[in-house]
C-alpha cells in the first residue's frame, strides 16, 4: 500500500525522539486527513477491484486472454485487485494514473512524463518508470491507457481545504493537551550558578530523574536535600469535542469531493442497499466508464469497435445478493428472456455452460398488445 510521503521521509531520516515540536505538530494534524483520504481511496480501489472487467467480440461475451489480463493476472508480479488497487490509487493520489502494455502484461506506472504541448497531436509518454525499472520506450497516447481526473486534483482540493482546518485543530489539540497536563514547580535552596558540577547534576535530575517520574504512572522520586517538586497546575475535565467536531468536518469534506456517502465514510451504514446504489451511480460508475472507454478505445480502436469489440467494467456485481431474497425476481427475468447462464453470472454462480442454460424462454404472459385483442391467440396457460 502506498504511504504518505512526509512519514517515510520522517521514518528514514529522523528519530522519533528528534521530532521538534512543530514537526510532531504537523504529524498530529495529517493523521486526521490522511486517515480520510485513505478510507475513501480504499473504498473506490477496493469496489473496482471487485468490478468483473468483461470483453466483448462481435457483440458476444468472450473469455480470451485480455479477459485474464484484467480480471485474474495482469503481470507476473501482480494479480488483478492488487493491479487496480494501485491503478485507482495514482489517479487519486497523483492525479492520473497511466497503464503500459509490454509484452502480454500490463503495468501501472510509478512515475512518468507526459509531453502534451500540442493539442493537435498524440500525448507522448517517457521516462516510463515501474518497479525501479524505466522503459527506454516513448509511448505514445495510443499505445497506453492513461485516465486523468477531469479538472483538479480531488486530493489537491482536500489539501486546500483541509488548511482552513488546521489551526483550529493545533488550537484543539493543545487545548486538549493542557487540561489533561500537570506541571510542576521544583524549589531549589540554591542555585549555585557557573559551577560545572552542579549544572551537569542539576540536567541529570531534570532530564532524566523527573522525566521518568513525570511520565511513569508507577516511580518513585528521589528527594534530595534543599530540592522540592510540587505539583502546582489545576486539572480541568478534559473535553474532546473541538477535536470531534474537527475530524467529522475533515471527513465529510472528504467524502463530498469523492461523492461518497457519508455513512460510508463512517462505517456506520444501517440501509446498506441503498447506500450502495447511491455509492455505484454516483462515485463508481462515472469512474467505470471512463476506464471502459479508455481501454475500448485503446485496445480496439473504431473499426473493431464497430464490429462489436469492445471491454466494459461491469459493477452489477458489487453489491451482494443473496439468492433466496431475489428468487422471485430471478423467476421473473426467466419469464423475460433471460438466459439462465446469464442470471447465474450476475448471482456470482457458476455458469452451466450448456445449450439448456443458453436458452431465451418468455412467459406466454408476453404478448403483443394488439394480440390481447385477438382471442384465437389467447388460449392456454403460461
Amino acid at each position: 500500500m502506498r504511504k504518505f510521503n512526509l512519514f517515510n521521509f520522517l521514518e528514514k531520516k529522523i528519530d522519533v525522539a528528534e521530532i521538534s515540536p512543530v514537526t510532531q505538530k504537523l504529524l498530529e494534524q495529517y493523521a486526521f486527513k490522511e486517515l480520510a483520504l485513505h478510507i475513501a481511496i480504499s473504498y473506490i480501489a477496493n469496489t473496482l477491484s471487485k468490478c468483473e472487467f468483461k470483453t466483448f467480440e462481435n457483440g458476444v461475451e468472450v473469455r480470451n486472454k485480455l479477459y485474464y489480463m484484467l480480471n485474474i493476472s495482469p503481470n507476473p508480479n501482480q494479480n488483478s485487485s492488487q493491479f487496480i488497487n494501485k491503478f485507482i490509487e495514482k489517479y487519486y493520489y497523483d492525479g492520473h494514473s497511466l497503464i503500459v502494455p509490454n509484452g502480454d502484461n500490463l503495468y501501472c506506472a510509478d512515475n512518468f512524463d507526459i509531453e502534451d504541448s500540442n493539442p493537435l497531436k498524440e500525448n507522448t509518454f517517457y521516462n516510463v518508470t515501474f518497479n525501479c525499472h524505466t522503459l527506454k520506450k516513448m509511448h505514445k497516447a495510443s499505445e497506453v491507457f492513461y485516465i486523468k481526473l477531469d479538472n483538479k486534483n480531488v486530493k489537491a482540493i482536500v489539501d486546500s481545504l483541509y488548511m482552513h482546518y488546521s489551526e483550529i485543530i493545533s488550537i484543539a489539540l493543545a487545548a486538549y493537551k493542557r487540561s489533561n497536563g500537570t506541571k510542576y514547580k521544583l524549589l531549589l535552596e540554591q542555585y549555585r550558578a557557573g559551577d560545572a558540577v552542579f549544572e551537569k547534576l542539576f540536567k541529570e535530575v531534570l532530564e532524566k530523574q523527573l522525566k521518568t517520574f513525570i511520565e511513569n504512572d508507577n516511580a518513585i522520586y528521589p528527594q534530595y536535600k534543599g530540592i522540592d517538586l510540587q505539583e502546582f497546575s489545576s486539572k480541568t475535565p478534559a473535553n474532546t469535542g473541538d477535536i470531534i467536531a474537527m475530524r467529522k468536518e475533515i471527513f465529510e469534506t472528504t467524502a463530498q469531493a469523492f461523492k461518497i456517502p457519508l455513512s460510508m465514510m463512517y462505517g456506520n451504514i444501517t440501509n446498506m442497499n441503498e447506500i450502495v446504489k447511491v455509492y455505484l451511480s454516483i462515485c463508481i460508475d462515472p469512474l467505470a466508464d471512463m476506464i471502459s472507454e479508455e481501454m475500448t478505445r485503446k485496445y480496439y480502436g473504431y473499426n473493431e469497435w464497430k464490429e462489436g469489440n469492445y471491454i466494459k467494467v461491469d459493477t452489477s456485481c458489487v453489491n451482494h445478493v443473496d439468492i433466496l431474497e431475489v428468487a422471485q425476481q430471478v423467476y421473473n427475468l426467466v419469464g423475460a428472456g433471460f438466459s439462465l447462464d446469464e442470471l447465474r453470472s450476475r448471482l456470482d454462480k457458476q455458469l452451466l455452460n450448456t445449450d439448456f442454460s443458453r436458452t431465451h424462454f418468455l412467459s406466454r404472459n408476453f404478448v403483443p398488445a394488439e394480440d390481447m385483442l385477438n382471442p384465437e391467440t389467447m388460449k392456454g396457460g403460461e
